[in-house]
Parts: C-alpha cells; sequence; structure tokens
C-alpha cells in the first residue's frame, strides 16, 4: 500500500499557480484569472468590462498540459500601461486606451522549445560562474 502512494504521489500535477495581486485605478481593477491563462480583465465593481489576451500557450500534444502551462505572476500599472509578467519572465506592457500588446521580453506566442531554450541558456550561465569561480 505504502508504495502504491508513493508512486502516485511521484507523478502528482504541478502545484496551483499563486494568484496575481489585482491593481486598481479608479473604479476599475485590473486582474489576471489563473483559469484565463495569458488574460487579463477590467472590472468595474461587479460588472466585466473588458478581457484581453496578452499571449497564447502552444502546447506540444505528448506532454501533460500542465508542465507547458506559464501563467501570468504579477500585473503593475504605470501611466497608462499595464505591465504583465509571466512564469517564463516574458514582459508585456498593454496600453489601456488602445488595448494594444507590446512584447518587451518573450513572445506572444509561449512554447515549450522556448522554455527549453531559456533552460539552457540559464544552465551555460551557472555553468560559466562555476568554472570562473574554480579557476580563481
Amino acid at each position: 500500500m505504502f508504495g502504491m502512494f508513493s508512486a502516485s504521489m511521484a507523478y502528482a500535477d504541478r502545484a496551483d499557480p499563486k494568484e496575481v495581486t489585482p491593481v486598481v485605478s479608479g473604479a476599475i481593477e485590473y486582474r489576471a484569472p489563473q483559469d484565463q491563462m495569458g488574460c487579463v480583465e477590467a472590472w468595474q465593481g461587479k460588472d466585466l468590462v473588458w478581457r484581453r489576451q496578452i499571449y497564447v500557450v502552444k502546447y506540444f500534444i505528448p506532454l501533460e498540459r500542465d508542465v507547458q502551462d506559464e501563467f501570468i505572476t504579477t500585473i503593475e500599472l504605470k501611466n497608462n500601461t499595464l505591465i504583465v509578467k509571466n512564469e517564463r519572465d516574458s514582459e508585456y506592457h498593454l496600453d489601456l486606451t488602445s488595448l494594444e500588446v507590446k512584447v518587451i521580453k518573450g513572445s506572444l506566442i509561449q512554447t515549450l522549445e522556448k522554455a527549453r531554450e531559456k533552460e539552457r541558456r540559464d544552465r551555460k550561465a551557472v555553468d560559466q560562474i562555476i568554472k570562473d569561480r574554480k579557476g580563481n
């Protein structure tokens, strides 16, 4: 029985994403709902004013979806721009007048291959730091 329990735990899905703190400006509250990946919403009281897709996650079918999900982690307001960041460190600026999205870092389409590229770059950087420290 214990063996069955521990084996099933090894394949547990990823933890739920952390809730993103909403941003309020005047009567409007900007939210990043976790059930609408890559979207932000504007609410006035109990009324949804608009919803905007910031980026799309392109899934690789053989892999489980949850390991490929890329949730929004933070939103912040600067002037008339909503700054949106996600788990892959991508950054987007949403113009609140036109609702146009500008990619600052990352891509409008998030894919597993792009995540693997970032992981390889990060691994090379860490390897270089270790090599440099050993040389000193």
